[in-house]
């Protein structure tokens, strides 16, 4: 069965599931490429991912840096040709940093929350990585791609939309956590991917928009 199959960059997922990126250390280089192998797109948390180095907490930034490499070397060894790609928080330490790292590590996607990721598309501009913010309501995901269209001239090329059930950094506050039950956070979503339909037509390309992660 083809349906409901969808790219990342230049590489079809052929099971419909984009794993999330759980942190610290649940998923690494092995989660990810295991579910890349199986033809969905695997994520290796960022989030302190250099927590086993021997030098993590004399110099977390390097031990960090190393341990990207490291998880996405054991991705690409389970699956060579497989979409394997970071999950990396705005309201980490050295965002900026760490974007640059996983490029050069040769990462298919970055999925960016905790946060408003404006600059993103900036971090990203020599590669042809793909990106995608976690949005969680109407006005997350239009700020978010209104300032990418109008600032760097660029879109998203997925989306992850998390809703009150899911694991995570929301963007919802507490009173909204009991507001929103499902069925009308149903109406929140289709208002979200009216907005990102907006972006695909501009920009004349799919931006596929996935369920985030929930709690089990």
């Amino acid at each position: 069965m083809k349906k409901n199959l969808f790219s990342i960059g230049k590489k079809q997922v052929r099971v419909p599931i984009v794993q999330g990126g759980m942190g610290v250390g649940i998923s690494l280089g092995r989660l990810a490429g295991t579910v890349a192998k199986e033809g969905g797109a695997g994520t290796i948390s960022a989030a302190q991912i250099g927590f086993k180095e021997p030098d993590f907490y004399e110099n977390p930034i390097e031990a960090n840096k190393r341990a990207i490499h490291k998880e996405m070397q054991k991705a690409r060894a389970i699956s060579p040709d497989g979409i394997v790609g970071f999950n990396l928080m705005v309201a980490m330490n050295d965002y900026e940093t760490y974007a640059h790292e996983v490029i050069a590590a040769g990462a298919d996607f970055i999925v960016s929350g905790a946060g408003l990721p404006v600059d993103l598309p900036a971090y990203t501009a020599d590669s042809d990585i793909a990106i995608a913010p976690i949005v969680s309501t109407q006005k997350s995901a239009r700020v978010i791609l209104k300032f990418w269209d109008k600032k760097y001239k660029r879109t998203a090329d997925f989306i992850v939309i998390e809703g009150p059930m899911a694991g995570g950094h929301l963007g919802f506050h507490k009173e909204q956590l009991e507001e929103f039950t499902p069925d009308i956070y149903g109406e929140e979503v289709k208002k979200i991917i009216t907005v990102v339909q907006k972006y695909e037509e501009k920009y004349e390309k799919k931006i596929t928009c996935h369920p985030g992660r929930r709690h089990l």
